[in-house]
């Protein structure tokens, strides 16, 4: 789950400072393990055309960080299968 927020100054929300997070839970058939990456005032790169939200920012941390720690949890990558997503139809357009 991506999360992006200002940050709080005098007055008001700071336009300029925002703080990114993702969480995400592994394995994806039975969560045991929840990794949370927060960033304070992240900044965009040229790949990332300077967005600095989490889904550019947090996020690919948490994609890097889980295949380098899965393992030394006994959690190993399935790469042969896919995401069944069959389950989710329903919410776009008429689940069909």
């Amino acid at each position: 789950k991506t999360g992006s927020a200002e940050k709080a100054g005098v007055g008001g929300y700071k336009k300029t400072s925002l703080v990114s997070s993702f969480a995400a839970a592994f394995p994806m058939d039975a969560p045991r393990y929840v990794v949370v990456v927060v960033v304070d005032e992240p900044k965009g790169t040229v790949a990332s055309s300077f967005q600095r939200t989490a889904a550019f920012t947090s996020a690919p941390i948490v994609g890097k960080l889980v295949p380098r720690i899965g393992p030394m949890l006994g959690v190993q990558p399935d790469e042969s299968r896919d995401v069944d997503i069959s389950d989710l139809r329903h919410l776009v357009g008429k689940g069909e």
